[in-house]
Formats: C-alpha cells, structure tokens, sequence
C-alpha cells in the first residue's frame, strides 16, 4: 500500500519541502542531529539485555528452556546479530515510521527466527469497512497474515500504520538540510557571495557577455581564488546582491533546528551535541529522562509487539520479555555500588548475585549466598502493629518519696 507520504519521500522529480530540497528518509541522515538522533534511540534500545522471565512457585526466573529464550542466545536470521537486528528494527521505524520483521516458524508454530524487512520489502494492506477490520502484509509479493509479521510503529493516525517522522517534519529538516547546504556553498566559494557586474556601456555582443561570465567565475569562484585581487575591465563594478550569513541568521537558525529535530524525536538537546543550556545540575536530570521518555516507550512496544506474537497464547499469563535496564549503569560505577549496597541492605540482593551481574565467579565462602539485613531494622506480622502498646505521652510525674 501507496500512501501519500511515501509519494513525497519517493526521492525523485522536484525538492519537496520548501526549503528548496527534497526530503527523503536517506538525504535526511545527511542531516547530522537527524542522524545523531536516529543513531542514539536505535543503539540504545539494541544494546539493552532481554530475556524470557516465567513465574513459578518460588517467584520468577528466566524460563531457559522457552524456545523464543534460546533465539535470544543465537542470531535471529543468518546476517544479523540481534544487537544489528534490533538497531535496524527501531532504526527503519524512526526513519520511515514502521519497522517490520517476518517470523520463522516450525511445524508447531514455534519461533525460529526473525528476518528483517526493510520497507520496499514489506507491504501492508489495512481496510477498516466500520464493523470489520482487516490486515494482512505483501512481502515479496505474497499474502502473510498479521501474526507472522513483528511490526513496529511510530505515531498514526489509524493506529495500525505508523507516520514517517521524516514526512510529517520534512518542512523543519529541509530547513536543517538547507542551512547546512548553504553554509557549505559560501564557504566553498571562500566567502565570496553572488553579485553582478555592472556597467555603463552597452555589450550588445553575447560572445563577449558569456566571456567576461566565464572568465569572473574561473578566476575568483571557488575557495581556490578566494584571496585574488578582483581585476575588472571597461569600468565596470561589482555589487553584491546577497544576504550575508549574519543577516539571515544563519547561526541561530542552524541551532533552533537541531532543538526541532530533538523535540521531534523526543530527545535531551545535550544527547544531540547542543550543550548551551547543559549544566553539571541538570544534565544527569535530562539523562535519565531521556531512559524514561524516550527508550522506555520504545521497549515497550517491542516487549508488547514480541509477548503478542512470539509467546504462545496458553503461556502468555506465565511469561513476560524483560529488558534489563540496570545495563544502562554499566557507565556508572558510583551509581551501581549505590544499587547494590541498597539492595544488599534490604535483603533483595546476595553477595554472589551482586558479583553474577558484575559478571565474576560466585565465591565458595560462607555466607556468600545468604541476605543479610541491618540489625536495627525489626519484623512486623500483619495487623500486630495496631495492638501494639501505645508508647505514654504524658507529661511525667516526679518520683514521690
């Protein structure tokens, strides 16, 4: 299915956005806080661990023997590696609002693998008659239904297919695109902007009209000539006809667009480089709402997305798809030894299972494996609190003789 935005982002014929150029989802990366961004949400999302958690008796634990668990452990298809597969998944989503994946599956419908679909790959077909819906996918030309299909989606309109972020903004990334086009022509043409020569003589003779244009250009176009002398003849002067950078606020406008591309995609400014408004306070502020903003949403579509369509249906009470994001602290020693002294404290955490996610060998000592909590803290049983007796406030009396 042909919609209108992918007729805008087709690529060809005339610039699409006002600017002056055309807008498509590969010419926009070319646009660094665009690819900044893109790079950033995709890469953090792949790097993040996942697993297959099932409840039991005893609590809850990563279900080993589940066969979309042992798929984490190797590559969902041939070519790719999941952290490769699950950058291009939120990548392709991010670009051109839908990211699609076809599942491998055995004779009993068991996950086998994932092979991802880029978007001339994988076609939807969505029809909504007001009592009925229907959705199916064209991949490569041949009708797979819709539970066969991973599909990841940005914001829409119908909730089913997803929006290209780079069509609904191509006016505000045109602008970025032509900014930076701008600034690489003037300084191409070392500092020289267009002009005219003017002259009070009549060049009735277009040989000599196109000479003295040809001749201006190879001599002073060009960041190669632009420190000659300017030579003109027959009394003519140069005047310069165009805005000069600081006059159209080249600068400013430049900045106010990488602040457009970051509320697009949701992101701090200080992730996208823009530091003008960073400060040692509010940056480690911004970090982590960047986590709960932007990839939180992220890992919830695909944790929804995989639970609906990769857990078999009599399974899906029992187990979930976790992603860890304690890995996020990998960065931050200071930050994990306060986790871990906090949930050592509370009994939550043992001293092997903190030395399991540091990724060292459990110790063979005693006690290694036991909780520990402090000693001032004491034990309540239900409702036993409220029977306590009240401690006595009064006022005390004097001792009497």
């Amino acid at each position: 299915m042909t919609s209108w935005d992918d007729l805008h982002l087709s690529g060809g014929g005339k610039p699409n956005a006002l600017a002056g150029v055309n807008v498509t989802s590969d010419t926009a990366l070319k646009v660094s806080a665009v690819y900044r961004a893109v790079n950033l949400i995709a890469n953090t999302v792949a790097m993040l661990p996942k697993a297959v958690y099932k409840e039991t008796k005893n609590g809850r634990d990563i279900d080993r023997t589940d066969l979309l668990q042992q798929l984490f452990f190797r590559s969902p298809d041939e070519f790719m590696t999941w952290y490769e597969f699950m950058f291009a998944l939120v990548a392709s989503c991010l670009l051109n609002g839908n990211g699609y994946a076809q599942i491998i599956r055995g004779p009993y419908m068991e996950p086998l693998g994932l092979r991802f679909l880029t978007k001339g790959e994988c076609t939807p077909l969505y029809q909504n008659t007001g009592r009925n819906r229907y959705l199916y996918y064209f991949v490569f030309g041949e009708l797979v239904e819709k539970r066969d299909i991973i599909h990841i989606k940005c914001l829409g309109s119908d909730g089913v297919i997803g929006k290209s972020p780079i069509a609904l903004f191509r006016e505000s990334i045109g602008l970025a695109k032509a900014a930076e086009e701008y600034g690489a022509r003037f300084f191409g043409q070392g500092g020289n902007m267009s002009g005219a020569l003017e002259t009070d003589q009549v060049l009735k003779d277009q040989k000599v009209v196109d000479r003295l244009r040809t001749q201006f250009a190879e001599r002073y176009g060009g960041l190669a000539n632009s420190h000659k002398p300017l030579l003109l003849e027959a009394g003519m002067k140069y005047n310069r006809i165009s805005i000069p950078p600081d006059d159209a606020q080249f600068i400013e406008t430049r900045s106010f667009q990488v602040e457009d591309i970051a509320r697009i995609y949701g992101t701090p400014q200080h992730k996208l480089g823009k530091l003008d408004k960073a400060t040692n306070n509010n940056i480690e502020h911004q970090s982590k709402e960047f986590v709960t903003d932007t990839i939180l949403p992220w890992t919830e579509r695909i944790r929804q997305e995989f639970e609906m369509k990769l857990i078999a249906e009599d399974e899906k009470e029992i187990k979930e798809i976790v992603f860890d994001f304690d890995f996020l602290l990998r960065g931050d020693s200071a930050a994990r030894a306060t986790l871990y002294q906090a949930r050592f404290a509370s009994g939550s955490l043992t001293p092997n299972e903190i030395k399991r996610k540091e990724n060292e060998n459990p110790s063979t000592n005693p006690g290694m494996d036991d909780y520990y909590i402090q000693l001032g803290f004491s034990k309540v049983t239900g409702d036993s609190h409220r029977n306590a007796p009240k401690s006595d406030t009064s006022t005390p009396k004097p001792p009497t003789e």
